[in-house]
């Protein structure tokens, strides 16, 4: 048995509690009142975390009842052994239900069919659903009670506090019993008894616990369990903290003023200098720090959600900015923060919050609301900012009609906390490099990003990845959809949002990405994504090398400039041959490769690594761990990343020299660096942004061991030989895996280098010429000239792919050719910075010919469009009918981009405003 012990509550009745000294190590009972039962659900977690080792084996059921005057509450927490502790395989190939394979024996003994039905379907549901997913039944037994089942994937139980509160804002209801059961496929159902309130309302509250973000003794928790807020306003004040912790600005002082005039002068030293500022203020502006505040001051924090769901106006923001001025007359960095969490609001001009029933949420923000205020080179068009209890995400676009692809960012413990202070950083620099990137196509730059939660990290798998991605895409279609019922529309424009694949959301999810569009009714659907396979009409870049075709011609552009002989030009690259850049460099290149990096580890051999062999991997498209290690000349290895290897302290890898690694995952990720390395070309195809900075960029300068980023920067590193550097040439394939500083601190030292923005056009080329003939087409050509399987390709298809190939090949060598003319004119610019300025020089132009009355002359408009359209689109399809299916604005951005780009090739970065008049005056004669 157990001890029982009696206590009085400050009401003055009494409890029985039961002392867990006597308990088994796998059994526990708890009794407490009913109002002290948040505290023991808290015990009741406390005594599984406690066996969390067994957790993984082992089922957690636990089971809770009222007693009948509701004074008291009993729980009892049992652990059993699954009859499978890794059930992914036998759940991939047995026909046998999924409840049969995921629970214990006990279970499926004790349960009753009813019972084990309801599960069932559950756990078939959570299975393959990407929205919260829940049953409300009537009890058989008791026709006035209701049963709800929330399931729930989570690394351990800790959702019966969260799912009482949220039924206990349901002032008739009453909760009669709670049991939880875990299953060896991570999914948890919880089970609750209740009387007193309908089906609808207790739908909704299931539909909500399913959003609610779960932080263990978060501020927001705190606040909620006890009672204080609502689920509702919990949403609203992670979504506000979420707004405040990446939009808060900087405070500003004299201190920085000076600084900031001493360093303009230096090549991207302000921005440097505004980066340190904006990272160091989110390093002592913790999510954290925002909680406590919040909690110290939730009585302003509910006026802030008041306004927001009454609307929002500007009489009501300066009434409460005004009461926040008040209270924080003499703490400026308190008001700062209490500012932001207000302009939250004005921000926010269409969301899904109130929305019934929602995937994730998603808030349309005004960036000139508070980005002019923050220090970001560039305001963008339009952000999203999503908020679900397994991730956070954006999505930026610098323009109306704007295109990139959506990045899912999958840390490690280690690496999530960095990921998380940078994730709007990352997702800024990338859509802003991707509008720069697209100079020659209509649509500007965007990108999203989805940064996985840390709790969710362990034990992720695919269908979790594709859960996350398709909750993204749905609370976006919420958005972008017109007239959607719950959702708040201030922004009164219709707007077309086109994504496309990045890292982890590649292969499949493009496809059903579109056809969840479709789904939802957005009339756009089949432009929505891009990279989908031909069967939907899509063009895959891996296929064709479409990214690749533009690398090759700066690769190749080099070689012809320099008079080198690509088959004796020793080549590094980072990203193996199971990517799309990594395994096209490899078949369209011939270098011989001394090294190569994947996620898998470093292959490396000092003769270069067999060809044919990287040939066969690169078609198979597999990472460079299967590459026959017997191929390798002497001295040649491949160093396997094992990051479980590297915390279990194993044996060393030993080189062929001798040479110890204990480090693995390390030594990947520094490879870049490694003494065994040294080349004449590097193409990075892979690899995380900034893995080189002003901190590490001087260790690719051999010979001069005082050589620091700085100095390099200065030009202060002089007499450096191209035997001194262990890359005389770089063309970045992968996006930001060099920091702009950096860059240009290597071209002071003698590295020619062409920058992403330049190098990598050709994928993003090739996606919008995609949109653009989906566009054109009517429904039925698209289907019949353009929805085609592999093997059996269309006539049409096979000459539209020659035709974008033929785009991108020829966009990227006249760029190449303007930067390296530039280069020679005016030595002292680095090619990084002509890059730059001619990207900004199109982006600009583009601006400004869209905000012009140049689009009211039709016959011009039509001359521009008979310019751009590929010649194979043009024998199906008559411009007339283009100007009548392809949306006006998008039109006008194709206008804008092909005089923009096609004048600036012709005429030069340098050139000026006769120039250009000329230009016009010599198309308008042949419109």
């Amino acid at each position: 048995g157990y001890q029982r012990r009696v206590h009085e509550n400050a009401a003055g009745s009494n409890f029985a509690h039961a002392s867990v000294s006597n308990t088994t190590e796998n059994t526990a009972f708890f009794f407490c009142s009913e109002a002290d039962q948040i505290e023991y659900i808290g015990k009741v977690e406390e005594f599984v975390k406690a066996r969390k080792h067994l957790t993984k084996t082992h089922a957690v059921s636990v089971r809770s009842y009222h007693s009948k005057d509701d004074k008291t509450v009993l729980f009892t927490v049992e652990l059993t052994p699954f009859k499978n502790p890794t059930p992914a395989k036998a759940i991939a190939e047995s026909k046998t239900p999924l409840l049969d394979i995921v629970s214990t024996d006990k279970f499926l003994d004790l349960r009753s069919g009813v019972a084990k039905e309801r599960y069932q379907e559950l756990l078939n549901r959570k299975h393959s659903s990407f929205t919260p997913v829940f049953a409300i039944n009537t009890d058989p037994e008791h026709p006035d009670q209701h049963i709800v089942s929330v399931a729930f994937k989570a690394d351990r139980p800790a959702y019966f506090g969260l799912l009482t509160s949220v039924i206990n804002e349901v002032k008739s209801a009453r909760v009669t019993k709670k049991f939880l059961e875990t299953f060896s496929n991570g999914i948890q159902i919880y089970t609750l008894y209740v009387s007193g309130t309908n089906a609808q309302v207790l739908a909704h509250k299931a539909n909500v616990s399913g959003l609610l973000p779960f932080r263990p003794n978060s501020a927001i928790e705190r606040l909620f369990t006890s009672g204080t807020i609502t689920a509702q306003k919990s949403l609203f004040f992670d979504a506000m903290m979420n707004f405040a912790f990446y939009f808060s600005p900087a405070a500003e002082s004299e201190d920085f003023t000076r600084l900031a005039t001493m360093v303009e002068k230096e090549a991207v030293g302000l921005t440097r200098l505004k980066s340190l500022r904006a990272t160091l203020t989110q390093e002592i502006m913790s999510e954290n720090y925002l909680g406590e505040l919040l909690e110290t001051h939730v009585d302003l924090s509910i006026l802030i959600y008041n306004d927001f769901k009454a609307g929002s106006t500007a009489e009501g923001r300066a009434e409460i900015q005004s009461k926040i001025n008040d209270r924080f007359d003499r703490d400026v960095h308190a008001r700062t923060i209490f500012t932001s969490f207000l302009r939250f609001n004005e921000a926010v001009v269409k969301h899904n919050f109130f929305k019934g029933e929602k995937a994730a949420m998603c808030f349309r923000l005004d960036p000139k609301v508070f980005m002019p205020k923050l220090d970001f080179p560039r305001v963008p068009h339009g952000i999203f900012m999503f908020q679900a209890p397994g991730w956070r995400g954006f999505h930026i676009r610098f323009t109306d009609i704007a295109r990139g692809g959506v990045r899912m960012i999958i840390s490690d413990q280690r690496s999530y906390r960095a990921n998380k202070l940078s994730v709007f950083q990352e997702n800024y620099n990338l859509a802003h490099t991707q509008l720069l990137k697209n100079k020659d196509i209509p649509e500007g730059g965007s990108k999203g990003t989805i940064l996985i939660s840390k709790r969710h990290l362990a034990g992720l798998d695919e269908a979790d990845k594709l859960s996350f991605f398709r909750q993204y895409v749905d609370a976006l279609n919420d958005v972008i959809v017109p007239d959607q019922p719950g959702v708040v529309d201030n922004l009164k424009e219709n707007e077309i949002v086109f994504l496309g694949p990045d890292e982890n959301t590649a292969g499949h999810y493009p496809v059903i990405a579109a056809l969840h569009a479709k789904d939802r009714g957005f009339k756009f659907w089949k432009a929505f994504t891009t990279g989908k396979e031909p069967s939907l009409g899509g063009i895959p870049h891996d296929t064709y090398g479409m990214t690749t075709r533009s690398v090759r011609q700066n690769v190749t552009g080099l070689y012809r400039k320099l008079g080198l002989d690509e088959t004796k030009t020793v080549k590094f690259q980072t990203g193996g041959p199971d990517g799309d850049l990594g395994s096209n460099e490899i078949l369209r290149g011939n270098e011989p490769i001394q090294a190569m990096v994947d996620g898998s580890g470093v292959l490396y051999d000092p003769n270069g690594l067999n060809r044919d062999e990287l040939v066969r991997l690169a078609k198979k498209r597999v990472m460079i761990q299967e590459f026959d290690t017997s191929k390798l000349s002497k001295g040649g290895f491949f160093v396997k990343a094992d990051k479980n290897r590297d915390a279990a302290g194993n044996d060393p890898v030993i080189l062929p020299d001798g040479t110890k690694i204990t480090k693995t995952v390390e030594f990947r990720d520094t490879f870049h660096f490694s003494p065994y390395l040294k080349c004449d070309i590097f193409v990075p195809c892979g690899g995380r942004p900034k893995s080189v900075t002003l901190e590490n960029v001087h260790k690719w300068v051999l010979n001069h061991p005082t050589a620091t980023g700085e100095s390099m920067l200065k030009g202060l590193v002089t007499d450096v030989k191209p035997t001194d550097l262990k890359f005389k040439y770089i063309v970045e394939g992968a996006n930001l895996f060099i920091t702009d500083d950096a860059r240009i601190a290597l071209e002071k030292v003698g590295v020619v280098l062409i920058k992403d923005a330049a190098a990598n056009k050709g994928g993003v080329t090739s996606s919008s010429l995609e949109v653009f003939t989906s566009l054109a087409l009517s429904p039925e050509q698209h289907d019949k000239l353009m929805c085609c399987e592999e093997g059996n390709l269309t006539p049409f298809y096979n000459g539209m792919v020659e035709d974008i190939c033929n785009f991108v090949e020829e966009r990227a060598h006249r760029e190449f050719e303007l930067i390296w003319k530039t280069s020679l004119e005016r030595p002292e610019i680095a090619k990084s910075l002509i890059v730059d300025a001619l990207s900004r020089k199109i982006v600009d132009i583009r601006s400004f010919i869209l905000k012009s009355n140049l689009f009211e002359d039709k016959k011009f408009v039509k001359y521009i469009l008979e310019q751009y359209t590929p010649k194979t689109l043009k024998t199906v399809v008559s411009i007339d009918d283009i100007m009548k299916r392809v949306p006006e604005n998008y039109q006008q951005a194709i206008c804008a981009v092909w005089l923009a780009s096609n004048y600036v090739y012709s005429y030069g970065i340098y050139s000026n405003e006769f120039d250009f008049y000329q230009f016009m005056q010599e198309h308008r004669s042949k419109a």
